[in-house]
Order: C-alpha cells, then sequence, then structure tokens
C-alpha cells in the first residue's frame, strides 16, 4: 500500500488541511491558554453580571440549571459560588479594574488564534483598541443576554433556550473575530465561522448535560468544593478546544474558497 501516496492526498483534502492546521497552530496549549483565561476573566465577569443585573440569577443557580446539574454536584456548585447580595457588598473599584484587565487579556488570547488562523500580522496600537471594543461590547452584550437566558431557564423552556443561545451565539462569533481582525475581513466572509462555531458550542453543551452531572457528583464527594473547580476548568477546556477546532475549521474553508486575506 502506497502510505506516502495517501498521506499526500490526505493532507491535501479539506479534513486533512484543518488537521494540519491545527497541530500548526498546537491546539491543545491554546486550549489550556484560553481555558485558564475564561476561569479567571470570564467566568468572575459572569457573576458579576448576574449580582447586578435585575432579573438574573445567583451565577451558582443558573450554572446548576445550564450545565444540567444534580445530587452532590449541583449543592456542591451552589455553594461555591457566593449570593447576589455577598458579591455587591464585596465589589470593590480596583477589583472591578482588574477584572476588566483580565478579560481584556483574554481578548487578547483570542485575537492571537484569529490572527494565527487567518495568518494576518499584528498591527500594535491597532490592536489594542480592537481588544478594548472587543471588551467593551462582549460586557454589554453579556448584561443584556443574561435575563433572557436566566428567563428561558425559569420557565422550563428548552427550545427558547437553545434557539437564543445559537442565535446570540452566531453573532457574537461572527463579530469577535470581524473586530478582533480590525475588519479586515468583511462579516459576510466571516458568517461561516460564526455558524459553525455556535453549532459546535450547542453540541458540546448537549453533550455536556449528558456526562458533567456525574462528573460534577463525584468530584464533589471525593475533593469537595474543589472538585467542582477541577470539573469547571476541565469543561472550560473542552470548550476552548471546540471554538478553536470549529474556528480553524472555518478558517481552512475560507481560505480555499477566498485565498488569504489581505492583510492591509
Amino acid at each position: 500500500m502506497d502510505f506516502a501516496g495517501l498521506k499526500t492526498r490526505f493532507e491535501g483534502s479539506l479534513p486533512g488541511e484543518i488537521v494540519v492546521e491545527l497541530v500548526r497552530i498546537e491546539v491543545v496549549e491554546r486550549s489550556l491558554a484560553l481555558a485558564s483565561k475564561l476561569f479567571v476573566a470570564v467566568i468572575p465577569l459572569s457573576i458579576l453580571i448576574s449580582a447586578v443585573v435585575p432579573g438574573t440569577d445567583n451565577f451558582g443557580d443558573s450554572l446548576v440549571n445550564r450545565l444540567g446539574l444534580t445530587g452532590a454536584g449541583a449543592e456542591a456548585t451552589r455553594n461555591l459560588f457566593a449570593t447576589q447580595g455577598e458579591i455587591r457588598g464585596a465589589v470593590s473599584a480596583l477589583g472591578v479594574v482588574i477584572l476588566l484587565y483580565s478579560v481584556f487579556s483574554f481578548a487578547k488570547g483570542l485575537q492571537r488564534v484569529y490572527l494565527d488562523i487567518w495568518r494576518l500580522p499584528a498591527q500594535q496600537v491597532e490592536a489594542v483598541v480592537r481588544r478594548a471594543t472587543w471588551v467593551l461590547t462582549f460586557v454589554l452584550f453579556t448584561a443584556m443576554l443574561r435575563p433572557l437566558q436566566d428567563f428561558t431557564e425559569r420557565r422550563d423552556l428548552p427550545v427558547a433556550g437553545h434557539t437564543v443561545a445559537f442565535v446570540s451565539g452566531a453573532v457574537l462569533w461572527v463579530w469577535t473575530p470581524y473586530v478582533l481582525l480590525g475588519r479586515r475581513l468583511p462579516w459576510r466572509r466571516l458568517l461561516p465561522t460564526g455558524l459553525l462555531t455556535a453549532g459546535s458550542v450547542g453540541l458540546y453543551s448537549l453533550a455536556s448535560a449528558i456526562y458533567l452531572p456525574a462528573t460534577f457528583t463525584t468530584n464533589a464527594e471525593r475533593y469537595g468544593l474543589i472538585g467542582i473547580a477541577f470539573g469547571l476548568v476541565t469543561w472550560l477546556f473542552g470548550y476552548a478546544a471546540v471554538v478553536i477546532g470549529a474556528t480553524t475549521a472555518a478558517g481552512v474553508w475560507d481560505r480555499r474558497r477566498y485565498g488569504l486575506p489581505d492583510s492591509l
């Protein structure tokens, strides 16, 4: 059997190019880096928003509902996160500044992923402005979306909840590369990226609802609250890997169709 020929044909196919690209961008290392930034930036931001935006549940309750947690895992998750009143009482100007800097760092890591996949050079000062723009819009977007998500969860409207998650996710994952890449790609060209990323994240969330409850319960029984933190970090790693994988696949398909974008 001509293994060399098979390898050449595979690498020249769309799936082969995606695999080669995932190896090139070091998907595991990138996923670990983004997962850590999600844990120290986006999760605390969501907790803060749930405490200050009217009509939202405690973050712990919302996380339990969203991940479908039950038993000891659900109880430990609720205990891990402070109540809305406790959070509001502990918020300080310095804490908000540190949190926003952490979210800014997450945006920087995400921007590097998009630049690498589309092979565009960074533009230094302009890149900082883009990250700041994305952080501001992300905070506003999350603050407006949380009450709607909590409403669908409290009313037990799974179809509406999944629809809201997909549509809002598609908007977010088109807007994110559009801004972070400095509008060097038109939003229509980024639409497949947004749709594929939102769909992949949605499937990951559905799969998570199957295995996470048992995992979180086992971790809580064995390790207590720290076990929930371990489980959450693992889930975030998978989430980051799904986002990077979907973005890579869409980026490879985009280059096969349009070629490399103008770097100017």
